[in-house]
């Protein structure tokens, strides 16, 4: 079973002097992409390069060409005398400052939005990384969205890179949801009965006028309208590519794990979204540090707990997938280097100016991607049994002893 991957990243282009976000011009990149290494394209926001992987079926795939497409974005960026970063947010620059595409000629789609929701779209200037899950048999994309929305607080906590807006602390580890939760149609969605009821809803909304004709919802989790993916919205842009590779790694994990369990009816009933909401706030305002809800028995759980019990259950997949231990390595050492929110607080308490923590971001946005050395196999077949190459009965006791002290396997 195969769950493609797919991933769109929101870069900030920065002066390489001032550090300031400035205008870039999406279009001369686009003509100088080379053919089949993805897609650049652009936001509202001038100063925003949104960059767009080929379709691929395992994270390394996903992070190579996502380190490429960076590569080139840094090239276009630096013949006009500018940088990127990924950041949930800039730091210090005002939105009232910055040029956006409203020419209703060229950017349609734009300019309503502009018309729609005025300062709403203007001052919503954030930056994300969305991933794109492709399921093997259609049947089961409602019931996997429905199910997949109650780890969206995880994969948030994870991501969390935008403490900082307007030149101050804003005391959350995700400011960048506080703007977004400003437009309509925003945040954990709700669970729907069936695929056709989830598609009529958006029929009405267009036929009403609060949807273009070809506009979907922007939930932190769609059924892309066009695409047919699951697309999770949820995360902040992220600069370790490392990270970004566990987030793509658990969620690949996820959906062929929901999916298994959809073919043989064993989904549980979906959470109801207030649920959801309530572990989302917990995992904006603490990142890894928030102590997530069970509400199975309404138990609120230690980031390292909740994590080493995700991946018990996704042990099986992940040995299928070949991600293991990889990934189970990657969560412990997520747990001790905390989050992007976190760093940008060291880093700020080490003294750099909000103009140092730019060119901070920008240089850790240019790390570049190296693949860990192939040790998955060896490990992954002392947990197979070597009769019908499936999982052993007792592999979980595995991820506990250093999960719970958040530190990798030597």
């Amino acid at each position: 079973m195969t769950v493609t991957l797919g991933l769109e990243e929101e870069l900030q282009v920065v002066d390489a002097l001032t550090g300031a976000l400035a205008p870039f011009d999406v279009e001369r990149a686009k003509r100088a992409l080379p053919e089949g290494s993805g897609g650049v394209t652009c936001e509202i926001h001038k100063c925003t390069v949104e960059l767009q992987s080929p379709v691929a079926s395992h994270p390394d795939q996903i992070l190579k060409s996502l380190s490429q497409l960076r590569d080139f974005a840094r090239g276009q960026a630096t013949q006009h005398g500018q940088r990127v970063m990924a950041a949930g947010l800039h730091p210090y620059s005002p939105w009232q400052t910055q040029a956006v595409h409203d020419q209703s000629n060229r950017y349609p789609h734009y300019a309503h939005l502009l018309h729609e929701y005025g300062e709403v779209t203007r001052s919503a200037m954030s930056f994300g990384l969305h991933v794109h899950l492709g399921l093997p048999d259609t049947r089961f994309r409602i019931p996997v969205m429905n199910a997949l929305r109650s780890i969206l607080p995880e994969v948030l906590a994870l991501s969390v890179n935008s403490p900082f807006h307007e030149g101050r602390d804003t005391g959350l580890a995700s400011w960048r949801h506080s703007l977004l939760g400003r437009y309509p149609r925003m945040g954990i969605p709700e669970a729907w009965p069936d695929e056709q009821s989830y598609f009529a809803h958006i029929e009405r909304l267009r036929k009403v006028g609060s949807l273009e004709p070809d506009q979907g919802m922007w939930d932190d989790l769609r059924l892309h309208h066009r695409y047919g993916t699951l697309e999770v919205r949820i995360c902040d842009a992220v600069y370790s590519l490392e990270r970004i590779w566990l987030i793509v790694a658990l969620l690949q994990c996820e959906a062929v794990t929901l999916t298994e369990e959809a073919a043989r009816g064993r989904l549980p009933e979906p959470e109801p979204r207030a649920l959801i909401e309530e572990n989302k706030w917990r995992a904006r305002r603490y990142g890894m540090g928030a102590s997530l809800v069970d509400w199975s028995r309404d138990e609120a759980l230690p980031t390292p707990v909740r994590f080493e019990r995700w991946l018990a259950r996704l042990l099986p997949a992940a040995l299928k997938l070949g991600l293991w231990p990889r990934i189970e390595m990657a969560v412990a050492s997520a747990l001790q280097a905390g989050t992007g929110a976190d760093q940008q607080r060291v880093w700020r308490s080490e003294g750099a100016t909000f103009e140092g923590l730019v060119k901070t971001l920008v240089d850790a946005t240019a790390e570049p991607w190296i693949v860990p050395p192939s040790i998955g196999r060896r490990r992954r077949d002392i947990h197979k049994s070597p009769e019908i190459g499936k999982p052993a009965r007792q592999p979980r006791p595995a991820p506990s002893a250093h999960l719970r002290t958040g530190r990798a396997t030597p």
